[in-house]
């Protein structure tokens, strides 16, 4: 009986395709590595994730951040766009008039996917609170801050 032979260029291949493939995987878990230690880039201006409301009302009005509070379901740009703070009304009725708010409650501020946060918030005006959505990146423009005095715009003008 005789067995097949099996070719030298066969089994070459097969050589060249294990070390190749040995080579792959490394330089994949050697990739990972370098991913996982590598700190990613600091953004240019990091802000912080509340505003300092003692240090702002101590500066007086021109320190008030400014607010447009759109209608519930509006769809909004993100907050801080134009340098003007953006949110939606969730509950309650924005009074007719209205200048200025107090920052109550700050909620719900777990960035999605995108880095995108949907802050929940308490707002008192005069003897009213109403609750508004907060859509904005804290990487760029900080949260609502309980405590904060802001301004209240009906005016809704993103280009600074």
């Amino acid at each position: 009986m005789s067995r097949p032979v099996q070719s030298q260029h066969r089994s070459g291949y097969r050589a060249l395709l294990l070390v190749g493939g040995t080579l792959i995987g490394m330089l994949a878990i050697v990739f990972a590595v370098v991913s996982v230690r590598t700190p990613a880039a600091p953004s240019a201006t990091p802000v912080p994730h509340f505003v300092d409301p003692a240090q702002q009302n101590s500066a007086g009005d021109a320190a008030l951040r400014t607010l447009y509070i759109g209608a519930k379901g509006q769809r909004l740009p993100l907050s801080g766009t134009g340098g003007l703070l953006l949110a939606t009304l969730e509950t309650g009725t924005l009074p007719a008039g209205a200048a200025q708010a107090v920052v109550q409650s700050d909620a719900n501020c777990q960035p999605d996917e995108n880095g995108v946060s949907h802050c929940l918030n308490q707002l008192a005006i005069g003897n009213t609170t109403i609750g508004v959505r907060h859509h904005h990146k804290m990487s760029e423009t900080p949260c609502l801050t309980p405590g904060e005095v802001v301004r209240l715009t009906d005016r809704l003008d993103l280009n600074g």
